[in-house]
């Protein structure tokens, strides 16, 4: 069976046509022959028996039987009737079987048991003899003559085919059926190779298994994409939809076949759906969602005959960004830790080969003393992980940086909720925290403080700097997408900052102090 269905399109549809056209030609065929058969013998019967009654009512036959001699027209007429008729012979006879008048060639054989009907009842009738080749069919008609009193039957007229000759027109008949049947089947095997080519054509040289194997194919491929797929037609019926589309916009029920209008309320979501025009990273709200809309047109001929449109919830792309800046973040802090460790080993080295021990181990015991701080920090006050190592990387960086970055004393922190992550952390503290070290980075006092305590119902983090402050014309737009005054391709970090926050339900606030610098709080609900 599998074999049978890898076999090519053309074949597949020159056997059907083929097949079906030469059973119907054969069915056809016997059928035509059987009627013309039967046809053909009763047109015979009926035109040697019409043949044979037109010349018994002749005058020429009624005055020479009732002369009781033939006429010299007899013949003539005979003759005449039977080119006409195209009879193999006509018999005229008397009441003995005598002959009165025979033109053609007959059988040359004359029972009196086929005239004894026509004689004593006066019957008009057909009657066959012989066999195969000598087979005859001979139409009888009895040829009465009216006399003054009565009337009597003084003769017959026997009007004979041959049933070779009949067989003969039959079989020239059912000849040019065949040469006809032939041409339709020329015609038919030819008009299929047409068709098959056509449909290779549209298929674009695909064999029905190959397009099914593409099918199953394209099913699984957008079944498996994480990103929602719809697929319209010029019509704007949905003709795919996968899964990830459903789930993104919160569809259950089966839409093949429906128009988009009756699945998707979003004037802006169709808007996308039907355009002409390619739509890339376009952002469209849709049910509370932030939906990245990617739009492809199908084109055929210059037409749009369909949409491809792809689209995925935000907040997914947004935990990769988060995710890589967390990567970025962690090669950044260690990187930032490993070089200063580095160049503090080089400082140690140097005293170490000067012989200057006594400084080298005054080194070694502040490095020692700030360590065991920020230690008694962190196992005794800040007691979160996540937290921990942010500040960690951030006490490298600033040690990089020459930044006197300090831990407030008084913070104090147990571990946080699950549902504040690492990520949303990352993006609040990293940004705020290298906005300071960017604050200060120009000033003669390059200081950052931090300060956490989830004493009360709110986990609340403070960062305090010695920079310039804010801008006047700036406080407004302060976290506004794309605004800094930092230059290009910038003021995306406090953006960010202010989202994550109000994911977790939490607000943040800020001061400009008037000796400069500037303090972030941020207030983070617990429950």
């Amino acid at each position: 069976m599998k074999r049978f269905l890898r076999v090519p399109l053309q074949v597949k549809i020159l056997g059907l046509v083929i097949s079906l056209l030469l059973l119907v030609i054969g069915l056809l065929t016997l059928l035509f022959a059987y009627m013309e058969t039967n046809e053909d013998v009763e047109q015979a019967e009926e035109l040697a028996l019409q043949t044979a009654k037109t010349l018994s009512f002749m005058p020429v036959i009624q005055d020479s039987f009732r002369e009781n001699k033939p006429s010299e027209n007899l013949a003539a007429t005979a003759e005449q009737l039977r080119d006409q008729v195209d009879a193999s012979s006509i018999l005229i006879e008397d009441r003995e079987g005598l002959p009165f008048g025979y033109v053609g060639q007959g059988s040359g054989e004359d029972d009196p048991k086929d005239r004894y009907r026509a004689l004593v009842f006066g019957s008009y009738y057909v009657t066959r003899e012989g066999n195969g080749d000598e087979e005859v069919l001979k139409g009888i008609a009895p040829i009465i003559i009216r006399y003054d009193q009565y009337q009597k039957v003084e003769g017959t007229v026997i009007v004979e085919f041959k049933m070779k000759t009949i067989r003969e027109n039959m079989t020239k008949d059912i000849r040019t059926m065949l040469i006809l049947s032939c041409f339709v089947l020329f015609l038919g095997v030819f008009g299929s190779i047409i068709l098959a080519h056509s449909i290779r054509k549209d298929t674009f040289g695909l064999e029905p298994y190959q397009i099914a194997a593409l099918y199953r194919e394209r099913n699984a491929v957008f079944q498996s994409v994480k990103e929602g797929i719809v697929a319209i037609d010029e019509h704007g019926m949905i003709t795919m939809m996968n899964q990830s589309a459903k789930e993104l916009l919160g569809i259950t029920s089966r839409v093949r076949g429906l128009k988009a209008e009756e699945v998707i309320p979003s004037k802006s979501m169709l808007q996308a759906l039907y355009s002409s025009k390619i739509q890339s990273n376009l952002e469209l709200q849709y049910n509370e969602k932030t939906m990245i809309i990617n739009s492809q047109p199908i084109m055929e001929e210059g037409k749009m005959v369909g949409t491809v449109t792809s689209f995925r919830d935000r907040t997914e792309i947004k935990k990769m960004v988060d995710a890589l800046s967390e990567v970025k973040q962690y090669s950044e802090d260690l990187r930032a830790q490993t070089h200063e460790f580095k160049n503090k080993l080089y400082v140690l080295l140097g005293l170490i080969q000067l012989g200057k021990l006594k400084e080298a181990i005054e080194l070694i015991q502040d490095e020692t003393e700030l360590q065991e701080h920020h230690s008694h920090l962190f196992f005794n006050s800040i007691l979160d992980e996540k937290v921990q190592a942010i500040l960690l990387g951030k006490l490298a960086k600033a040690s990089e940086k020459k930044i006197q970055f300090e831990i407030e004393e008084e913070s104090s922190l147990t571990p946080l909720p699950e549902r504040i992550g690492l990520s949303p952390l990352i993006v609040i503290l990293g940004n705020l925290i290298d906005n300071a070290f960017e604050a200060v980075n120009e000033r003669n006092e390059r200081v950052v403080s931090f300060f956490v305590t989830d004493i009360g119902k709110d986990i609340i983090f403070e960062i305090a700097d010695s920079g310039a402050g804010i801008q006047v014309e700036n406080e407004g737009l302060l976290f506004h997408k794309g605004v800094s005054s930092k230059g290009d391709n910038r003021g995306y970090g406090l953006a960010n900052v202010k989202e994550e926050v109000d994911l977790l339900g939490g607000s943040i606030e800020w001061i400009s102090r008037k000796e400069g610098g500037t303090i972030f709080t941020v207030f983070l609900p617990k429950g």
